[in-house]
């Protein structure tokens, strides 16, 4: 994206700028709070731009929290300055850290960073707000759908659990042979479905090879089904859940763990066992959540779990 030079000071701005301005000039919010923009803030943006990075959004949401006085939403003076040392110390970053986020929020039509000639946020200077408040419409809409997304998965793992609950446990041998995989965690059902062929079934060998923890989760009879390489769905269905308990206790979103397993299905299970395994891993949810992301994650998940069997690092 170009920027150009601001008027007033040395910052640069990006291209769209003008239009920035023009959107959020006047802008005011009437009968909201403080908080209640900060929670659309926290719950809308992702929605509405997903590219935005989790530091940016709560940054953002910051910034909101210094508009003291709720009256200031109706009358748009939404003019906050704090400084970059204090959102620093706030966010656990560096003040540069500060600055690119800044710029990044101001870049997607966030804030406006306000400066005087001498090129500082300081006296009538400050972060201006006012393109939140042209933007709560939307920020509105994004949560509306937001939840009326995470009802609907809620809703469908319900039916998955009472469909669970009538199936017969004595498969025909006649049967459908490939893995179905499905989440019994709140989570929405895999729409695709694994084969039975090898190289899924030496996947699944090596994320217990390669898991311990996983190994504890599983009760006896399945791991040893899972281990003689033809395993009855019930086994797949306890994999399934031990996984995505763990997933939950490292702390990932269910909604981005639906999303994975719908998306990969048996690749986003052995992804998962190599979040939790792989050593000097600081955040684990997120070194997670950014291998689901990757569009060719079954290329390469099984080279990491190998790595991981024979001992080394990832």
């Amino acid at each position: 994206m170009n920027s150009k030079r601001c008027r007033s000071g040395r910052a640069r701005r990006s291209d769209t700028f003008p239009d920035l301005e023009r959107r959020a000039k006047g802008a005011t919010a009437h009968g909201v709070t403080t908080a209640s923009v900060t929670g659309l803030v926290l719950k809308g943006v992702k929605v509405l731009q997903p590219a935005l990075s989790p530091a940016a959004v709560h940054l953002l949401a910051l910034l909101c929290e210094h508009v003291y006085g709720d009256d200031r939403w109706k009358r748009g003076s939404l003019l906050v300055k704090p400084g970059n040392a204090r959102l620093a110390v706030m966010l656990g970053v560096t003040e540069r850290a500060v600055r690119r986020l800044l710029t990044l929020l101001e870049d997607n039509h966030w804030i406006i960073r306000r400066y005087n000639a001498a090129n500082r946020r300081a006296h009538q200077a400050g972060i201006d707000l006012a393109p939140v408040a042209a933007r709560l419409h939307d920020l509105r809409e994004a949560v509306i759908f937001a939840e009326e997304e995470l009802r609907e998965t809620r809703r469908r793992a319900e039916d998955l659990l009472v469909e669970d609950d009538g199936r017969r446990t004595d498969e025909s041998p006649q049967g459908d042979r490939s893995f179905h995989l499905e989440s019994h965690t709140g989570n929405p059902k895999l729409k695709a479905s694994v084969q039975g062929e090898r190289r899924d079934r030496d996947l699944l060998a090596l994320m217990l090879a390669a898991s311990p923890r996983l190994q504890e989760r599983l009760r006896g009879e399945d791991l040893d089904a899972l281990l003689c390489g033809d395993p009855p769905p019930r086994a797949l269905t306890q994999v399934v859940r031990a996984v995505s308990h763990l997933a939950h206790e490292i702390g990932l979103p269910g909604g981005i763990w639906g999303e994975g397993l719908a998306r990969h299905g048996l690749p986003a299970l052995a992804a998962a066992v190599v979040s939790f395994e792989r050593q000097g891993v600081k955040r684990r949810a997120g070194y997670l959540r950014s291998m689901l992301a990757r569009g060719n994650l079954g290329e390469t998940v099984g080279h990491s779990l190998r790595v991981l069997v024979g001992g080394g690092a990832v």
